[in-house]
């Protein structure tokens, strides 16, 4: 009996997932195939400029920086089904149907907005999870659930400095430009991002971003 993860995996041709200001949380491997874009390289960047989605009918933008969809909170309700135009991994042009499945976020009362795609416009998801079954599985990484998780009192061990320090690396600085801008050495720096990876158990500086990321621990 195939699990909702199998099933998930084998109906979408890729899943994400934004918070409250359109920052990209989760990016799956599906989503790397189909834009040629890693995981480390979309994680935080705003949604729009990474999809580029256009509307299908009169190529006008679709995905912008002040997206509605992006902003729901828990009193909203999810859109229906929506499709717009992109370019694939090679440029070429491609359609997708997106579904939008709302996740409670524990911190601030907002949606996690986690977009399923689908190559096929208007793809209805119990039609294609009806579809799935039989289907040959993706690889897959680590669920999606886990890897969205959820407030913990991870956030409250981390000392001041560890939560400058991290606030530093959201911003895309290395170890070494930011011992230069607190003034302290290179190793110490280092020790503070092991740290900080232990404390919030992850076991990257790209998922130590991305949990601050969704934990709305970025000022």
């Amino acid at each position: 009996m195939p699990t909702l993860e199998d099933i998930l995996y084998k109906t979408v041709d890729g899943v994400f997932a934004v918070d409250g200001k359109q920052r990209i949380i989760f990016w799956d491997p599906g989503c790397e195939e189909l834009f040629d874009r890693s995981s480390h390289w979309v994680l935080g960047r705003p949604c729009h400029e990474v999809i580029c989605g256009r509307n299908r009918i009169n190529s006008t933008e679709f995905c912008k920086p002040d997206c509605p969809v992006a902003k729901l909170s828990q009193r909203d309700k999810a859109p229906n089904n929506f499709s717009i135009k992109t370019k694939d991994g090679e440029g070429k042009p491609i359609d997708l149907s997106v579904n939008i499945v709302l996740i409670p976020s524990f911190c601030k009362k907002k949606w996690i907005v986690t977009h399923l795609l689908h190559r096929f416009a208007n793809q209805d998801v119990l039609t294609a999870i009806d579809s799935a079954f039989g289907q040959t599985k993706r690889p897959k990484a680590r669920s999606l659930a886990t890897s969205l998780g959820q407030c913990s009192q991870h956030v409250d061990r981390l000392s001041p400095r560890e939560k400058e320090v991290l606030q530093l690396m959201t911003e895309g600085l290395s170890s070494t430009v930011i011992a230069k801008r607190l003034g302290i050495s290179h190793v110490t720096i280092r020790n503070h991002i092991q740290h900080i990876q232990n404390k919030l158990n992850v076991h990257s500086q790209v998922e130590a971003v991305a949990y601050a990321y969704r934990h709305n621990l970025v000022h």
